[in-house]
């Protein structure tokens, strides 16, 4: 799960029980929060289709890529002025190295608004 969230927001709150439920069947879950990383802005210097995937940007994101390795991907985010958080929109366009592999996976969206 990769989550942008405020401490003890609806956000935070619905993911918890995503992963509760998810466990209580059986799974692995994994939950990064993005607001507590070093993710810098996409340059879209295609820098990554040069170097084999590899961001040019040396940040916390090379790391959250390889958590990616897995079956389903949730991202959770409050909304904020009608549409997702600042991280959750910069977390999707750093995923650009790896966007042709996502359509194999099960992605889902939980997205909360007062």
């Amino acid at each position: 799960i990769i989550q942008a969230r405020q401490e003890k927001g609806n956000s935070q709150i619905l993911c918890e029980q995503f992963k509760k439920d998810a466990e209580t069947k059986g799974h692995q879950v994994k939950i990064v929060c993005i607001m507590e990383q070093n993710i810098g802005f996409c340059r879209a210097c295609d820098g990554c289709m040069r170097n084999g995937g590899i961001c040019v940007l040396k940040d916390d994101m090379a790391e959250i890529l390889n958590v990616l390795e897995t079956d389903v991907l949730v991202l959770t985010t409050p909304v904020y002025f009608y549409g997702i958080s600042a991280q959750m929109k910069t977390f999707i366009d750093r995923t650009y190295p790896i966007w042709q592999h996502l359509g194999k996976k099960d992605v889902y969206y939980i997205i909360s608004a007062g």
